[in-house]
């Protein structure tokens, strides 16, 4: 684990308190050159100041002693769009054990040796383009195909899943199984309370129906498609409540430190990784489902 090289003064980070977060994440930049419909990050309700930005000394320093306050091994880098401070994110990495990147894709693919880089892509091109902007496949293909693919980064795509895309499951993954990419991963949208953009779905019975059809895919590819089976059965409508509760008070993602930024350029934490007045008994977040089933289980996150 690295240690910062920033001299000089620097302003102290937010107080959270004295409890040990096992992970964190943190919006780098307010800036993204995509509006994706279904992009939690700006909604109303979330701290999100454009004008507000932290130099990144500041922010540099602030994530070095978070680490040492807080206990944490693992930082997850978002924003908005991350690489439109790639210098940032890169030199901030090792400051951790384990680091991830989630981009768009569209700056290239970033050379992070021993991390996580997942590439949003929201289904095969004729689906993905009217939600993420003209050309962002092809121009997110080209990343992928012009890294190094022996660089020692782990590469995945991922796709987020909603009622206007789910048809795009089977035809994503046929798409891209020949690409150079580690797998191919899903999760589901997160809708706020009282959500009225029509990617969520009202009855989960029916969003049942489309997480049977990512395990269907998830068997008849089991090396690229990187998702846990037992992880989807408790997203369905019978048992995801016992995962999330009705306010996220079973929910294991809420053991991160999520690190928005708000007023001043300082760090604000929201209630939830995914932000504010999220609905968790919808709850989509493969990810939660996927840390309830391994911490069941006794195992590793993984897959």
């Amino acid at each position: 684990m690295g240690s910062s090289t920033q001299t000089g003064a620097t302003r102290e980070p937010t107080d959270f308190g004295e409890r040990v977060f096992r992970g964190a994440l943190v919006n780098v930049t307010n800036v993204c050159n995509l509006s994706c419909a279904h992009c939690f990050v700006f909604r109303a309700d979330n701290p999100n100041r454009p004008k507000d930005k932290m130099d990144d000394a500041t922010m540099l320093a602030q994530l070095e002693q978070l680490r040492d306050k807080h206990g944490i091994r693992s930082m997850l880098f978002m924003g908005g769009e991350p690489m439109v401070r790639r210098d940032l994110v890169l030199r901030a990495m090792p400051l951790f054990e384990r680091s991830s990147i989630v981009t768009n894709g569209t700056y290239g693919i970033p050379s992070a040796p021993g991390h996580l880089v997942t590439v949003s892509l929201d289904g095969p091109k004729e689906m993905n383009d009217p939600i993420r902007g003209e050309g962002v496949f092809d121009r997110v293909k080209k990343s992928v195909f012009e890294r190094d693919p022996d660089d020692g980064t782990t590469v995945m795509l991922q796709m987020t899943l909603t009622r206007l895309n789910a048809d795009g499951i089977e035809p994503f993954v046929e798409e891209v199984k020949d690409w150079p990419v580690t797998g191919v991963a899903f999760t589901f949208y997160v809708p706020s309370l009282g959500d009225e953009t029509g990617l969520g779905w009202e009855d989960l019975r029916e969003r049942d129906l489309v997480v049977d059809r990512v395990i269907a895919v998830k068997r008849k590819y089991p090396e690229r498609v990187k998702a846990n089976i037992g992880a989807l059965e408790l997203m369905k409508s019978d048992r995801c409540l016992q995962v999330t509760g009705e306010r996220g008070e079973a929910c294991g993602l809420r053991q991160m430190l999520p690190l928005y930024m708000g007023e001043g350029g300082n760090f604000e934490r929201t209630f939830c990784c995914y932000g504010n007045n999220v609905d968790c008994t919808r709850c989509g977040a493969y990810a939660v489902f996927n840390g309830a089933y391994h911490r069941a289980a006794g195992t590793t996150e993984e897959g």
